[in-house]
């Protein structure tokens, strides 16, 4: 069993079902000793013993019990005494003074009653014999009342056993579900945190539970919070240092503008690297200011895309930039309205870096299939270039943001590790996933599935 849960109730529950079982047995041998060694007349075999004799009596008389009586040993005798119809003891012996009230309230109404004889349990029988005539009698059934009641429990083991092992079992339950509940809104609360959710607070669930617990539910809060304090600071100084670079980077644009216009034609090569270094860092301050922060953005998705449609446009816009490397795009569409909830254009702007990253990585007269299809209640995009592929240890590692494989990392391949990442945020946002390997017989696969609107109403 591999549940913290299921370990602290298994464990728990044997231990009291093995206490049980041992208190009973130590206490049924050291109390009561061997089985075999004990005297035969020891509380219950005694107590039947009397009731045959007894009901023998009476059909037969008051002397066959006062001749069983006789026949008992001395210290059997001291425990069972017996008055007949004219309240003589049977044995001729006197009365002890605490047994006189239990023999004064024996009658034809009362014929059974207990009571406490020099503080031991006692039991009295009113027997009506042959001829009129009666036999009242005590019996001291044991030397305490904790005797009495371990004499119940040995005769009734095994119902007492499975009662205290149901009961074992349900306290055991609660305990170890008071004790495990903590760890699981723990659970609950660091993956809530790894997803990206930092404004989650665990103390509310388990704050109440114990001081330990509780310190570690506001340690957890304090760290999250910091971590959510961080990551403001970082996305707002991210968001103005781009902002600011615009700025020199327009400046720049410019001034080579005017230095091209004086056509000198020997500073034309440096000025050519000048504007690919430009346009390069201008991408980029793009690609930064339009990366989501994290895939738990709370803004509301209040617009309406068709999939199909929207991949067919941006394949028709792409065609251009993918004709320049000989590149085809193969679209299968879905015969199905496919309707997905968005914001704005954020997700166009995602499908769009996945088929650019396609025309990149695919060589050239090469083709990207793109294949479209409804699964349940979610439609499943999947787009494959026709290049070498992802090393299977990078396949996750693609979709952090600034990383390229070692096959990718020249600048004329283009880009700079961005678009993966603006997709995997953007899908979260949208409650879908992403996802790639390398498909068969051809380059890389990124698949991407979404939610689809209800639209039975």
């Amino acid at each position: 069993m591999s549940s913290l849960f299921g370990r602290v109730f298994l464990g728990a529950w044997l231990t009291a079902v093995v206490m049980v079982l041992a208190a009973v047995y130590i206490t049924h041998i050291r109390e009561f000793g061997d089985p075999s060694k004990k005297d035969r007349w020891e509380g219950p075999e005694l107590f039947g013993e009397i009731s045959h004799n007894l009901r023998i009596a009476r059909r037969s008389g008051s002397d066959h019990f006062t001749h069983w009586l006789e026949r008992q040993p001395e210290k059997v005798q001291q425990r069972i005494y017996a008055i007949d119809s004219y309240g003589m003891e049977i044995l001729g012996r006197p009365i002890p003074q605490a047994m006189a009230p239990m023999f004064a309230s024996l009658n034809f109404r009362n014929r059974e009653t207990p009571g406490m004889v020099d503080k031991k349990p006692s039991i009295g029988f009113f027997v009506p014999l042959r001829g009129g005539e009666n036999l009242r009698v005590v019996f001291i059934a044991g030397k305490s009342k904790s005797e009495l009641l371990l004499r119940f429990i040995l005769r009734s083991f095994w119902p007492i056993l499975v009662l205290t092992t149901l009961a074992s079992g349900l306290a055991c339950y609660l305990l170890a579900r008071y004790l495990s509940k903590p760890l699981d809104n723990l659970r609950t609360a660091t993956r809530r945190v790894a997803a990206g959710d930092l404004s989650y607070r665990i103390s509310p669930t388990i704050g109440g539970h114990s001081r330990e617990l509780g310190e570690l539910a506001a340690d957890f809060d304090s760290m999250t919070a910091q971590l959510q304090e961080s990551m403001a600071e970082q996305r707002r100084l991210i968001k103005d240092v781009s902002h600011e670079l615009r700025s020199p980077l327009a400046r720049l644009q410019v001034a080579l503008g005017i230095a091209r216009q004086k056509n000198v034609q020997a500073l034309d090569p440096e000025l050519d690297k000048i504007g690919k270094a430009a346009d390069y860092l201008e991408d980029i301050i793009g690609d930064i200011l339009s990366l989501p922060v994290s895939g738990s953005d709370g803004r509301a998705l209040d617009d309406v895309v068709e999939i199909n449609g929207l991949l067919t446009a941006l394949t028709d816009d792409l065609k251009d930039e993918a004709a320049q490397k000989q590149v085809r795009f193969n679209v299968h569409s879905d015969d199905h309205e496919l309707l997905v909830a968005t914001r704005g254009s954020s997700l166009t702007a995602a499908l769009e870096n996945i088929l650019r990253n396609a025309i990149k990585y695919s060589p050239v007269a090469g083709h990207i299939a793109v294949a479209v299809s409804r699964q349940g209640e979610r439609c499943e995009v999947q787009v494959t270039d026709s290049g070498n592929g992802v090393p299977e240890t990078e396949l996750e590692a693609i979709f952090r943001p600034f990383y390229r494989t070692d096959e990718a990392r020249s600048r004329e391949s283009g880009g700079f590790g961005l678009g993966l990442a603006i997709a995997q945020r953007t899908m979260a946002q949208h409650n879908g996933s992403i996802r790639a390997f390398n498909a068969a017989n051809a380059g890389l696969t990124v698949c991407v599935t979404l939610p689809l609107l209800d639209t039975s109403f």
